[in-house]
């Protein structure tokens, strides 16, 4: 493998030490060998390290069982026994490791050969407990005679970014587990900084590894904050945002230089960090990937076939590629606007409500965060759609008023025409307009949870339109009416990103159809090509036949249900 490595001014550390080289990844998210670095590539990578006589150690940031449907093949088991033959040393926890529910992501710790910190990770034993850490606050890896220190911090958005009741207790009343973070941060960053105190009396380098992202979204928890508010470590590698940078420089408390890195996502690079002399000398990637580890492909090879065996089954063919990623690039345009996959995800729910589960359903909502693939143009595999909805969700139908439906997508807007968020809701059988120049103003909690609207009442969601069968085109929403809406039941039944303006709506279904088989039960209902298998296309959906519905497959950013008004020219 190449490094390419970007050399950095120098940063001081309480002592000298030897050269010593960690490898880093973050929000791999169970690409085992698709993307432009492989799990058996890295294995090479650290053993020619060691073999010429370097000092290695190979880390890891968070969200890697979780993501494919190789990952939701045996709940992340095979990712772990595969990161174990890699040879990684050190992770923290992401909020991904969490979709399986707690008991997997003990098992998981459990089988890892690596060591698992987190220091703001607490089990309560009653509403009153301040808790107790459940993993270690840090861990020391040697690698020759070095020493280095990992203080393992995760986002305390995780409470809301996986099913929310996955850290309460079994009487469901109250958390029994949590994550250490305060009102404004406060208690997150002394958490960070106790551990690092800690940490750096036994090490001749101290890194935080945390899953925190940059995020507009985690303003008070980004990797950003915690640095700004810490000190007496020589770097931070983060993860959770998906960003690609390597060796940006930021002051820490006292005004020093930190080194904040981030390997993008899905194994696109591998991160390098060179620390040397008590200093991080240089930080950069490894993109090419090279040779292969023997062993570590047989175990990407195993775990491939078992899910070609599951999910290898043709449901359909597509005219066209239907994206959640804007083309070409790795933007995850599901989380920032209408894109064509949300339309067909959204429309799937929807037709599924009313046409196999007879609900009646009004409209559709649909986070973005959980459209998390691209559907190919010819062949549709079953397993293409465990791909785009990965976390084995259902779907749920609650009957909300319209000022319910209108603070969700006020809040799902919240970074809208500036940054991503995983809340961003695609539709069908609703239309609606952003109004950028207006700043999201939603009342929320320290986890990013709804409180209330604009305290102002301006909202930057407007002109929002139903969908009206009777009539044939759309009305208006109605902020006194009940509606039936149906969706990701993570959102609207657990609160899940933050969705907390459904509590108190009546719960119509919950966990009405795995969400990934209602993507080809739809795609079963369009029309059938030439090859006698359904043909995914705009002419061809059972939901075309709607007078004015718009559908456009065929156009990457969606059929124009979401508009956007006061975007800078």
């Amino acid at each position: 493998m190449r490094a390419l490595l970007v050399a950095l001014a120098v940063l001081p550390c309480s002592a000298l030490a030897a050269r010593v080289t960690v490898l880093h990844t973050n929000d791999t998210h169970a690409h085992i060998d698709d993307g432009r670095v492989a799990f058996s590539a890295i294995a090479v990578e650290k053993a020619r390290l060691k073999a010429s006589g370097e000092n290695v150690i190979l880390a890891d940031a968070g969200d890697y069982v979780q993501g494919t449907a190789l990952g939701g093949f045996d709940s992340g088991k095979s990712v772990i026994d595969i990161m174990n033959a890699a040879g990684y040393d050190v992770a923290t926890l992401g909020n991904h490791e969490f979709d399986y529910g707690i008991e997997t992501m003990f098992r998981n710790s459990r089988n890892a050969a690596f060591r698992t910190t987190c220091c703001n990770f607490v089990h309560r034993t009653s509403p009153d407990d301040p808790g107790t850490r459940v993993f270690p606050a840090y861990v020391i890896v040697t690698s020759g005679t070095v020493r280095v220190a990992f203080v393992g911090v995760t986002t305390p958005t995780t409470l809301v970014s996986t099913k929310p009741s996955t850290f309460l207790d079994p009487s469901g009343r109250w958390r029994a587990y949590d994550f250490i973070a305060g009102e404004r941060g406060d208690a997150l960053y002394a958490a960070v900084q106790k551990a690092v105190d800690e940490a750096a009396t036994q090490a001749d380098y101290t890194i935080v590894l945390g899953h925190m992202g940059v995020s507009p979204d985690c303003a008070g928890y980004r990797s950003v904050d915690v640095i700004a508010h810490t000190t007496n470590y020589v770097a931070f590698i983060d993860g959770h945002s998906h960003s690609e940078f390597t060796g940006t420089r930021v002051k820490n408390a006292v005004g020093k230089e930190v080194v904040l890195t981030q390997s993008g996502s899905y194994l696109g690079v591998l991160g390098s960090l060179v620390l040397e002399d008590g200093r991080c000398v240089s930080a950069g990637t490894v993109y090419s990937r090279g040779e292969k580890s023997a062993e570590v492909m047989r175990l990407e090879k195993r775990l491939s076939d078992d899910v070609e065996r599951q999910l290898g089954v043709q449901v359909a063919t597509s005219a066209c590629a239907l994206f959640a990623y804007t083309p070409g690039t790795t933007e995850r345009l599901a989380r920032r606007e209408e894109c064509s996959a949300g339309d067909f995800v959204a429309d799937a729910a929807w037709w599924y409500a009313n046409e196999k589960a007879s609900l009646a359903c009004d409209f559709a909502v649909m986070n973005g965060g959980n459209v998390r693939a691209d559907i190919p143009a010819g062949k549709v595999m079953l397993k293409d759609f465990r791909t785009v909805q990965p976390f084995g969700g259902s779907l749920g139908v609650v009957e909300a008023t319209g000022r319910q439906v209108l603070e969700a997508l006020e809040f799902g807007a919240q970074a809208a025409g500036e940054g991503e968020f995983g809340g961003f809701l695609q539709v069908a059988g609703l239309k609606y307009t952003i109004n950028v120049a207006i700043k999201p103003a939603s009342r929320t909690d320290a986890t990013g949870s709804w409180v209330a609207g604009p305290s102002n009442g301006v909202y930057r969601v407007e002109d929002v339109m139903v969908y009206s069968r009777a009539a044939g085109t759309f009305v208006p929403l109605d902020l006194n009416a009940f509606y039936r809406v149906v969706g990701n039941a993570f959102t609207l039944v657990e609160g899940g990103d933050g969705f907390a303006m459904f509590r108190g709506a009546k719960v119509v279904e919950n966990g009405l159809a795995t969400d990934y088989l209602v993507l080809a039960d739809y795609a079963k209902a369009f029309a059938k090509g030439e090859d006698g298998l359904p043909r995914i296309s705009t002419a061809g959906s059972p939901l075309s036949s709607l007078p004015n519905y718009p559908v456009a497959y065929e156009k990457p950013n969606g059929s124009g249900r979401i508009s956007f008004k006061g975007l800078a020219q």
